[in-house]
């Protein structure tokens, strides 16, 4: 009776032993989330921007005057020589008869300086005056004949000026502006109009600041409310950000004929997620899979319940999202929270 006691004992005492390890197994398996890893080559961004044209001018007048005659209007097609507008021919006229009037006073007093030098010149062989009142005369005929040719000078501008009371379109192109009024008066270099040179199209965007490190070379852009799109070139970006905006102004070109796209249109620029367009082999993961225990940053990856540390490429995140290169194909599943937490080859059971 003894024997079987202790036998019964015994039993109970293995029984027991073997359902701790079984709990103790039990507690070890780490309960995890998980997540899959994404393709991320459709990913891009855009910007609003407008259709401008490659080159533009600002207009003005040569000289000042009043304007009499305006023959061209805000959005019209010019031609290089066409006259936009004129200026009174009464003030160019007036400021011409001036600069007449002033070379016939100035020949005047350069032909009276050069008779009394000559007079006094032979006077002052024959020992009847000073040397030094022969000398004064000298130089006074030398400036009267300086002055003559400065007053021709100021003539053949005041002739010229007749060309410049007529503003004339300096290349083909669209007035983009036309600002100058009749009877408004302006003065030498005042703008009164704006033209867009005929040619290449850029869009015109602004890249917030955060951006501006990762603009791609290349980009496409679409007509607003129109299914045109075409390929678009990085051509300019401005030295220095708006100070209110805190953006950057920046330029693409449109690689498309210039009469698709009409000035001043809206249009949407869409550009690639990463540099140069180079988005073939980028991927998605969540941040909270990021591990780094020394090694360089890499992903774990669930296999037959165990976890196994993988290489990856960090390229870039954002506040939910890492965009990496691997060499694992889409679809693989990975730790997503918890990855501190693991050790290679370590049980996990995955959270539905």
């Amino acid at each position: 009776m003894r024997a079987l006691l202790l036998s019964f004992l015994t039993i109970i005492l293995l029984t027991g032993c073997g359902a701790e390890q079984e709990s103790e197994t039990a507690a070890s398996v780490v309960k995890v989330r998980t997540a899959e890893i994404q393709s991320a080559e459709e990913q891009h961004w855009t910007l609003s921007g407008t259709v401008q044209s490659r080159r533009d001018a600002t207009l003005a007048f040569q000289v000042s005057g009043q304007i009499s005659e305006r023959l061209a209007q805000a959005g019209e097609q010019v031609k290089a020589g066409d006259v936009l507008m004129r200026l009174d021919p009464r003030d160019i006229r007036q400021q011409l008869a001036a600069a007449q009037a002033n070379v016939a006073a100035a020949r005047a007093q350069a032909e009276n300086a050069e008779a009394n030098r000559d007079r006094l010149a032979s006077l002052n062989q024959q020992g009847l005056v000073p040397a030094q009142s022969f000398e004064d005369a000298r130089a006074q005929a030398r400036a009267a004949r300086q002055s003559a040719k400065a007053a021709e000078a100021a003539l053949a501008q005041a002739s010229s000026a007749n060309e410049y009371g007529e503003l004339k379109a300096p290349a083909d192109g669209v007035l983009l502006e036309v600002s100058g009024e009749v009877g408004q008066v302006v003065t030498s270099g005042m703008a009164v109009a704006t033209l867009a040179y005929d040619g290449p199209r850029d869009i015109e965007v602004f890249v917030p600041e955060r951006r501006r490190a990762e603009l791609p070379q290349q980009a496409r852009v679409q007509l607003y409310g129109s299914n045109l799109e075409a390929e678009t070139k990085l051509r300019e970006v401005a030295g220095s950000a708006d100070p209110q905006s805190r953006s950057w102004r920046t330029r693409y070109s449109i690689e498309d004929t210039p009469a698709k796209w009409p000035l001043g249109s809206s249009a949407t620029l869409i550009l690639p997620t990463t540099p140069n367009g180079e988005t073939s082999a980028l991927q998605r993961v969540p941040v909270g899979a990021l591990i780094d225990h020394g090694a360089g940053m890499g992903v774990w990856v669930l296999e037959n319940e165990t976890v196994l540390w993988r290489a990856i490429e960090l390229v870039r995140m954002d506040t939910e999202h890492a965009y990496i290169h691997s060499d694992l194909p889409a679809g693989t599943r990975i730790i997503a929270l918890g990855a501190h937490l693991l050790e290679p080859n370590q049980k996990v059971e995955a959270l539905p």
